[in-house]
Parts: C-alpha cells; structure tokens; sequence
C-alpha cells in the first residue's frame, strides 16, 4: 500500500500553534510517500536519507526513523501492530520550513490505520502525529502541522483555532497573484534550535502574568512585560490579529492587503520573536525593493523558506535574487512553484 502526505506552507499565524492562536495554512503539493507492507521485522529505508534501520523493537534510534517509530509507539498503546516494512521517498525538502517530519508522521499513521484496517479518523490520525513529535521526538510543536497535513483541502486554506483544535475551510482566493516558495539553503532541525526556547518563553510570560492560556491576555497585560517576555507576547496577540485579517481580506479579494500583513509578520518575527536570520532578512527585503506584493519567513525559523505573494512573473525576479543571493552568500537558493493540495491520501495498493 501507498500512501502520500502532503507539505504544508502557513500563509499567516507564525508561532501561534503552541499558543493557543489562530493560523492559516494551506497543504502543497510536494509530498512525502511512504509505502508499507508485512515484514518479518519493522525495516525503515529512505530513498532520501540515510541509514536503513532495522529493528524488532519500538525504541528510538536516533535517526530519522524516529519519527516513524513515534507514531508505532502510540499506535500500539491501542491497537496491535504486526511488524512493518517501511520505504520512503519524497520531493518535500527536509528542513525548509515545510513540515516534512509531519507529512512523515502522518503518512506513516495514515498507511499503518489501513493496513490493518483500525479505521482512524483523518482527525484521530493529526493528534497521534502531534503526541509523535512532542512525546517521542521531543519538539513541542503545536497541532497546525498535523491539522493541515491530515485534513488539508484543494484549492483552500485551513483556518485553525488552536485553542479548542477547531478548523474551518477559507476558499484561496489571490487572483491576479499566486504563491511561491523561495529555498533559502539553509537548513534549520526544530529539535536542535531556539523553538523549544520560544515555548518556554511564552509559558514563562503566562505564569507572570497569571493567565491559563493566551486568550485571557490582552494588549493592556504587555504593560506588565518587560524584555524577552514583552516581545514574544506582543508578536502572538498582534499575528492573531493578522491572521482574522488576512482571512477577511481572502474572503473579500483583497490580495494586496495579504500581502501587507505578510511583510508586517515578517518584521514581526524578526523583531519581536527574533527567529529569522541575515539571509531570510535579505531575501524578503530586496522582494520589497522589487515591489513584490508579500514576502515572509515561514516555518520554525533560523533559516528555511520563504512565502511569496506574486503576480506570474516572479519567475524571472527570482532569477536576478539567485544571481545576487549566491553571490553574497555560501548557499543555493531554489524556488519551487506550489499549488494547494488535498491532505493525506491512499495513491496506491
């Protein structure tokens, strides 16, 4: 059996998830396919990554097969697993800020729910893969990634509150405009990063503050806040904010106003969150100076991608930043043309 887990890219709502906030992501169609079949042993090969590990355990490993190996773990608290062969290829860049180990993880739920048919919801499957990540893989993510991997559908973005693990579907409205995604070449691993970090902060300024979550915070609390604290709360009660407008501006095709906010985020995690970097700061700069509707960092930061709103001629302003980026810095950056995407799916038997 085949399955395939799409990307995913947020249009706005940037380290919200783990907040209690709102976000706004779409699924892409770059995918992770994992194919599963009996084994005499639960076997993980990649065509992308190495090492093939074997093992008649369910214990971590220290490789990329982890994440696989999560999803087993809390899949078998339930239901019995026989032992599984795994291979896996995919044309989702790991580490660019496109949720690769969730369409991992979910891919992975998906194929195990039907090959011994337990019948999971596409729900039930997002929230194993999220204990996967924050339990066994150890980054204490929020639940957007999963959501959007699972339950993504064509042609519209997911409108997640966090908070209570609702969504609901906005119609991807951007004519005359569509998204891209710019590769900065710089890989980020979440685990090893500042994210973690950004999550203590923000539970920390809660227990200042005396709030259960950030829903009782209000803009009048930052006057309690100093420093670190102050930032990354005001960075989350003002991208809240975006994220209610650009769905507003979707709904009224108000692609320009997009725009606006994807360049006010940007500034904001650069400044108040501090997760961007001189390369991502470059690229969406100079999109600025080209007139280029909307540009931001997306993903866990410190590198990664970045999103892009453009007229069908970004193409060959995306050529002219090569030039200059490559000659600036030690790295190759690519630009990959998305389209929105159903979320996990059966692709073959």
């Amino acid at each position: 059996m085949k399955v395939r887990a799409p990307g995913r890219v947020n249009i706005i709502g940037e380290h919200t998830d783990y907040n209690g906030g709102f976000v706004l992501p779409f699924a892409i169609n770059k995918y992770v396919n994992v194919e599963v079949k009996a084994s005499n042993l639960y076997r993980f090969i990649s065509k992308n990554m190495e090492p093939t590990v074997e093992t008649k355990k369910l214990t971590r490993t220290n490789t990329w097969a982890d994440y696989i190996i999560g999803i087993l773990n809390i899949i078998s608290e339930t239901y019995k697993i026989d032992f599984v062969e795994f291979v896996i290829s995919s044309d989702l860049p790991a580490g660019a800020g496109l949720s690769s180990s969730a369409a991992l993880e979910v891919a992975t739920a998906y194929a195990i729910s039907k090959l011994f048919s337990l019948n999971l919801t596409k729900k039930e499957i997002a929230l194993i893969a999220y204990r996967a990540e924050n339990e066994f893989v150890g980054t204490k993510c929020g639940i957007m990634d999963q959501y959007t991997v699972a339950l993504s559908k064509k042609d519209h973005a997911l409108f997640i509150d966090t908070q209570i693990k609702n969504y609901k579907y906005i119609p991807l409205q951007i004519n005359p405009y569509r998204f891209y995604i710019i590769n900065s070449g710089i890989k980020h691993k979440l685990s090893n990063s500042e994210y973690n970090r950004r999550r203590e902060e923000c539970e920390t300024a809660l227990k200042i503050l005396k709030k259960a979550n950030f829903r009782e915070i209000t803009f009048n609390d930052l006057k309690k806040l100093q420093g670190i604290y102050k930032k990354r709360v005001q960075h989350v009660l003002e991208e809240n904010d975006r994220v209610l407008k650009t769905i507003n501006a979707l709904k009224a095709g108000k692609s320009l106003e997009i725009g606006k906010y994807l360049y006010d985020s940007h500034k904001s995690l650069k400044e108040l969150y501090e997760v961007s970097c001189e390369e991502i700061d470059f690229i969406v700069e100079y999109l600025k100076q080209e007139k280029i509707p909307g540009a931001r960092i997306i993903g866990g930061g410190f590198g990664g991608s970045v999103l892009v709103l453009a007229g069908e001629n970004f193409p060959k302003i995306f050529s002219k930043l090569k030039t200059v980026y490559e000659t600036r810095y030690p790295y190759k950056i690519s630009l990959l043309n998305i389209t929105s995407s159903n979320g996990v799916e059966i692709v073959g038997k």
